[in-house]
């Protein structure tokens, strides 16, 4: 059995040991960071195969975290949690490929349940050699597609589907 690494980081000493605990009960291999300093040092140390990040930090946020991360070539995935609305850094999240947005306060199972689903995406290793390469920059995981994304191809095809159907009806009623 492999193990999976993750990098948390979040300012307030009691969410780090919620989620270290958390994470640690679900068999994950933890570190914590509590400033965008301490976790560019982790990142240049180590490779994660997952990332919890706040969104405020001290001395910065969790995307210039993320943005740290993607500038290294890495691909895993990135899950942000915030106080704020999700909304209001949506467009950078997009564009940094953030895995998932969840909000504080956030129960035991939306933070376990959205590593999991991170973890899907990791490719299964056929041995340590391979989960070491895994999580190398540019060798990494697949994202989830962003809703937004979805939710516009759902909505062209509607679109397009009423589209044919009022063609259809026209042409009928124009034969008859």
């Amino acid at each position: 059995m492999s193990v999976t690494f993750v990098l948390v980081v979040d300012d307030d000493v009691a969410v780090c040991r919620i989620l270290h605990r958390m994470l640690s009960d679900e068999h994950y291999q933890v570190q914590i960071s509590q400033s965008v300093a301490d976790a560019v040092a982790a990142i240049e140390q180590k490779f994660f195969d997952v990332y919890v990040l706040d969104y405020k930090l001290p001395d910065g946020t969790g995307l210039d975290v993320a943005e740290r991360i993607r500038s290294k070539g890495s691909q895993a995935p990135i899950i942000l949690i915030s106080g704020y609305d999700p909304g209001a850094v949506a467009l950078r999240a997009e564009q940094l490929r953030i895995f998932d947005i969840i909000e504080k306060p956030f129960s035991r199972a939306t933070i376990c349940e959205a590593v999991k689903r991170a973890i899907g995406f990791l490719p299964p290793p056929e041995d340590q050699d391979a989960k070491q390469v895994s999580s190398r920059p540019g060798k990494g995981v697949k994202t989830k597609k962003s809703f937004p994304k979805v939710a516009t191809i759902a909505a062209i095809l509607i679109v397009l589907l009423l589209l044919a159907f009022c063609l259809t009806f026209y042409l009928y009623t124009q034969g008859h």
